[in-house]
């Protein structure tokens, strides 16, 4: 039995039918990155818990809003946190680093690197300042 719509019109009704993601829902998302980056989130965790579209569907959304991918997002607001926080507290690096959802220090330095920062006095050894 041929198909009753032709190929392009097919492909036309699936493109109507794909989730649209709005940009209340990027903000919504960027909310809760916000709160959660340093409770070790992933990025599924942070679509199921503010989605209703598949991971890759709000990925591809989020890119093209932000710029970042989501997994930038969360090491960009946790870089964001770790810096405060070795600014504002008289915390270990090392325990700043764990807060953060960092391995350890040098995890934490490589990340400011990765984010085009300066890596704070505090995370480097005095291996790495030489």
């Amino acid at each position: 039995m041929p198909d009753p719509l032709p190929l392009q019109d097919r492909t036309s009704a699936l493109k109507a039918a794909r989730p649209i993601v709005t940009r209340a829902e990027i903000a919504a998302t960027l909310g809760y990155i916000q709160r959660h980056a340093c409770d070790g989130v992933s990025p599924a965790t942070v679509v199921k818990e503010t989605q209703s579209v598949p991971l890759g569907t709000f990925s591809r959304h989020f890119r093209a809003a932000t710029g970042l991918t989501l997994r930038g997002a969360l090491r960009q607001r946790q870089v964001e946190e770790a810096r405060r926080m070795l600014l504002r507290t008289e915390l270990s690096p090392q325990y700043i680093a764990e807060y953060c959802s960092f391995r350890d220090v040098h995890a934490a330095a490589r990340a400011f690197l990765a984010a085009g920062s300066e890596v704070p006095h505090a995370l480097l050894t005095p291996k790495e300042e030489a």
